[in-house]
């Protein structure tokens, strides 16, 4: 049953994004990333725009990542360590139905943080983050 929204944004050439990025403080974590279902699980969406510069230690806006209906929006939060022993690590995932003007309408979806690409798990776990490229995909670049 669809029973949720979230907020979407639009890139300069009108299409839908949504932010990803995060990392650790002290003893906590939060993180968020947009993933695409694959045959293979879940993999990683290639971002349109990582910042560099700014508010960016554990932030949830370091990468940009457009969406489609289908993806998989997930947020991370918790106490360290970020495993699904942890009764204080919490996966929080919907798939989106749906996208109007700034809006996605989702229905919420159950994965475990094994199904999650480990550098999801590696940057939410990286003690104040800066880097937005832990949350998405980034092809290899020819020497």
């Amino acid at each position: 049953m669809v029973d949720k929204t979230l907020q979407v944004e639009r890139s300069a050439t009108g299409q839908p994004v949504m932010s990803a990025g995060g990392g650790a403080f002290t003893k906590t974590y939060l993180a968020k990333t947009v993933l695409a279902p694959s045959p293979e699980g879940y993999k990683l969406k290639q971002a349109s725009f990582i910042k560099v510069s700014g508010h960016l230690a554990s932030s949830t806006e370091q990468a940009i990542i457009p969406v489609q209906v289908n993806d998989i929006v997930i947020t991370l939060s918790g106490t360290l360590p970020i495993t699904d022993q942890n009764p204080d690590a919490t996966i929080t995932a919907y798939r989106i139905m749906s996208i109007t003007d700034q809006t996605a309408t989702v229905e919420p979806i159950t994965i475990t943080h094994a199904e999650i690409p480990e550098s999801v798990i590696l940057g939410a776990g990286k003690w104040h983050n800066r880097l937005g490229a832990f949350f998405c995909y980034q092809p290899q670049q020819e020497v």
